[in-house]
């Protein structure tokens, strides 16, 4: 062999070295990887460098040939992505953002970067309204940022406050105030938390917006087999709802972890297949059989972090509320349900099927976080608001989210409804609908 081509096969073996470039909310840094770097390697390099060590919940986004958003695979060398083509000069860009969120954030993120960087996405999407949250909170958000950027407002009372910035443009012209008066109104529920550490700032601010009806929600489009395209979403929580298109905050139906079976797709297929032997499968299509794998693969982790959360409730970790009492809950539910069986001895197999199900769910409703109730801050802002407020500028989402309130509905119940009645009909009710009802 002529040594020119034993040089090159000698290269061919040899890592190529690449610099690439991961923005987060706190800046940027520059890697170098090679062709033969996995996902999970330049994620942990990713994860070191910000002092995180293993995480469930960062990953690393980039967008692909044909403009859309996708996340790392950690088994897939890097460079063999779909990345989108970058000049010979140029870097390929990767941001550090969450890919899969926590139920309960005071229990599952122990680690305050993680939390901080958490956090910070968070607030980029209330305050760009991808994640609905109602006036009174956008205010008291504002507060709980300053506070966790700055501490207490009587250090910093020249500091100038933006409300433009700080508030989501809808909660802006929704209310007759100057801008002026909007930060006398964030100053004012700055003063509030006088006190409260910069860190436990931003950890409240988490722990009241992870009851938003948006939050730890990944949208992608689908249709059914008429073609009309409603939305589906992959939760953090026990559930995975198609959403009617136009209205992101409430779900038309949804089917919790424990009445799913098997997940699968075949090109832009998607089949779902349910734990109840009379329900038929829940197909659905999305545009780009790419699109399929994403989803396939955001629905296992989901679950993944699902059965491990519930197991660690389970075994008593991390549980903030009363054990004792949370065991008898669960022991008198499945006794209860265990016995309307063991007396029906003519039961068929599918009847016990569905008793076993029903158990499983009613021990996940019991195993699952209550939501905190509104604080009493949020109650003095939103009565100082309404006074100000021009109705006529309410968004549909604005108006969803009153109705829902005022029949006392929250996020869980709301989920709750959506998984309601057997999954024969709420699959019957996804294939029913039409453009028109989208």
């Amino acid at each position: 062999m002529p040594k020119t081509a034993l040089v090159k096969s000698y290269n061919s073996l040899m890592p190529t070295p690449n610099m690439v470039t991961v923005q987060s909310l706190e800046g940027e840094k520059d890697f170098e990887i090679t062709n033969k770097t996995t996902g999970q390697e330049f994620i942990d390099m990713v994860n070191e460098s910000f002092g995180l060590g293993e995480q469930p919940f960062f990953n690393l986004q980039y967008v692909d040939a044909k403009d859309y958003e996708a996340f790392v695979n950690p088994e897939k060398k890097v460079l063999s992505h779909d990345l989108k083509k970058v000049g010979k000069e140029e870097k390929h860009v990767f941001v550090f953002r969450a890919q899969y969120f926590p139920e309960m954030v005071s229990d599952e993120l122990t680690n305050l970067t993680a939390a901080r960087l958490l956090w910070r996405q968070v607030r980029d999407e209330i305050r760009a309204d991808e994640c609905y949250a109602p006036p009174e909170l956008c205010v008291l958000f504002a507060a709980q940022s300053l506070q966790a950027l700055h501490g207490d407002e009587s250090t910093n009372e020249s500091l100038p406050i933006e409300a433009n910035s700080e508030l989501p443009p809808r909660v802006v012209v929704q209310h007759q105030l100057t801008p002026e008066q909007w930060a006398d109104r964030i100053r004012n529920a700055w003063k509030g938390l006088q006190g409260v550490s910069q860190q436990q700032a931003y950890m409240d601010y988490l722990g009241i917006a992870q009851d938003l009806e948006q939050y730890g929600l990944t949208y992608f489009e689908i249709h059914n087999k008429k073609g009309c395209p409603p939305q589906l979403i992959i939760s953090c929580m026990n559930n995975l709802p198609p959403y009617p298109c136009g209205s992101l905050v409430t779900p038309r139906l949804g089917f919790p972890w424990t009445e799913i079976r098997n997940i699968s797709f075949n090109d832009k297929k998607f089949t779902i297949k349910m734990v109840d032997a009379k329900a038929p499968d829940f197909k659905f299509f999305s545009p780009r059989f790419k699109l399929n794998k994403r989803i396939l693969a955001l629905c296992v982790r989901n679950h993944q972090l699902y059965v491990a959360r519930r197991r660690k409730q389970l075994s008593g970790e991390g549980m903030m509320e009363d054990r004792a009492a949370l065991e008898a809950k669960i022991r008198k539910t499945k006794d209860q349900l265990l016995v309307s069986v063991k007396f029906c001895p003519l039961s068929s197999a599918a009847q016990r099927d569905e008793k076993k199900q029903e158990t499983e769910r009613v021990v996940d409703d019991a195993l699952r976080p209550t939501q905190q109730s509104e604080t009493p801050q949020a109650k003095a802002i939103r009565a100082d608001l309404e006074s100000v407020k021009d109705a006529t500028k309410e968004t549909r989402e604005d108006r969803i989210h009153k109705e829902n309130e005022a029949a006392g509905m929250d996020k869980l119940k709301t989920m709750k409804k959506a998984q309601s009645g057997d999954a024969v009909r709420r699959i019957e009710m996804f294939e029913e609908l039409e453009d028109a009802e989208c």
